[in-house]
């Protein structure tokens, strides 16, 4: 199929970006805890608090090894499209960054005083994620479609 290699690289190098860019929140995040840096934001703002910071590395490490895992076959071509695939994550992906969305402007306007809806940071990198699964949900709806309508 055509979108096996052009299509393919032009979802990898958007997959990259928001996997580069969640891999910068837990590596600043991990700075700040153990070796502060006057240029980033402070610990206490990356982190809501919602679970223990050893629990939420450790989610984290795993979220980018699975990511890892997503994004090698759109580098190396072979990524296979499913449109029941794409279904799956394009509505909770959808609700995802729908309330990521939510918590960011209310962390912003009328809850920034609130522990979990005032943590900007983490919501901005929330955001990110789902944008990540929305973008990994389109190209298995849009590519996966034509395969798998009949099943």
């Amino acid at each position: 199929m055509k979108y096996k290699h052009e299509v393919q690289r032009q979802y990898f190098y958007w997959l990259l970006f928001f996997y580069t860019l969640f891999i910068f929140r837990v590596c600043a995040q991990l700075i700040q805890k153990y070796y502060a840096l006057s240029f980033l934001p402070q610990f206490e703002r990356w982190y809501s608090g919602a679970l223990p910071y050893p629990w939420l590395l450790l989610s984290q490490i795993v979220i980018i090894v699975l990511l890892a895992l997503v994004i090698r076959p759109f580098h190396k071509g072979r990524a296979r499209a499913s449109y029941r695939t794409g279904i799956f994550l394009l509505i909770p992906g959808a609700m995802y960054f729908v309330l990521m969305v939510f918590r960011l402007v209310a962390g912003l306007t009328f809850a920034k005083h609130h522990s979990w809806l005032g943590a900007t940071i983490p919501a901005i990198f929330h955001i990110v994620l789902a944008s990540f699964a929305l973008l990994l949900g389109h190209f298995h709806f849009k590519y996966g479609h034509r395969n798998n309508a009949g099943k």
